[in-house]
């Protein structure tokens, strides 16, 4: 039996390499102002950032829709092909629990392999790219979904936003957090926890010493660097996620970096400016 990844589209993988991979990507909701849009359908960053100034309110997110969850399942299954559903983190989303559900609705439930990524964004995506190689080479799916939970313990997830308003007010750090960010001017290093939750890392005095602890981290944690390729999301900071990236590889010889845009979904919650830092430890 074959095996297809299906991801949603908070996993931020560039569609060139999502296509290349054979990955499905089903697209989640961003709701502006009353007018919903699907992610990398009619929304795209280059047209989100620019704009996210002038929004009267934030942006909002949600799960996808049952049924194109349910539809995106079945197209797989009559493929003759086993689904390996990887979703947004259940620390950060009601979408894995949806899935689940959704599961129980398909034709064939068993064919129906539901992970929940615990992360967010291209950390997210690299398991989910992972995932793809691992189905492949493994010898039943006991054994790919062991080696799956293995990359997904070890997957780092770091980053550093422009500001703690937006992840504030959407609820995903503290007031407390987002006061003290904002009174002292200090640059925060966030982090996804095994559990899947955003949670203070620790913060400095400037944006400059908040990219070098960035690296800092990397060189210290990261686990056989030269069989990594590593992720860098940016929003609306391409120059900083480039130069970023040629520190790192100046300090850490990795394989290779792959840069993708902080979509959307994951931008509404963290806002323009944001840097995020994925690799395994």
């Amino acid at each position: 039996m074959s095996y297809i990844v299906l991801v949603d589209s908070s996993c931020d993988l560039p569609s060139d390499l999502s296509q290349k991979e054979g990955i499905v990507v089903v697209p989640m909701p961003v709701s502006i102002e009353g007018k919903t849009y699907s992610e990398g359908v009619d929304i795209f960053p280059a047209g989100f950032y620019p704009r996210f100034s002038e929004f009267k309110e934030l942006p909002k997110t949600s799960q996808p829709n049952p049924g194109t969850l349910k539809d995106a399942y079945e197209a797989i299954l009559a493929q003759g092909h086993e689904v390996v559903a990887i979703h947004l983190s259940s620390g950060l989303s009601s979408t894995f629990s949806t899935a689940q559900m959704v599961r129980e609705m398909c034709s064939q439930p068993e064919k129906i392999h539901v992970i929940d990524s615990l992360g967010a964004s291209l950390g997210y995506g690299l398991l989910a790219l992972a995932a793809n190689r691992l189905v492949k080479e493994a010898n039943s799916w006991e054994e790919a979904e062991a080696q799956i939970f293995q990359v997904r313990r070890q997957m780092r997830y770091v980053f550093t936003p422009d500001t703690l308003d937006y992840l504030v007010k959407g609820g995903r750090v503290s007031k407390t957090a987002g006061f003290i960010g904002g009174l002292l001017d200090v640059k925060p290093i966030l982090n996804i926890t095994a559990e899947g939750r955003i949670e203070p890392l620790t913060k400095v005095r400037s944006r400059k010493a908040a990219l070098r602890k960035l690296v800092e981290l990397i060189q210290e944690e990261i686990r056989h660097p030269e069989e990594q390729e590593i992720g860098i999301s940016q929003a609306a900071c391409l120059e900083e996620a480039r130069a970023l990236a040629e520190e790192i590889k100046m300090k850490v010889p990795v394989k290779d970096v792959i840069i993708s845009d902080i979509g959307c979904v994951v931008g509404s919650h963290t806002g323009p400016g944001t840097i995020a830092l994925f690799y395994q430890r």
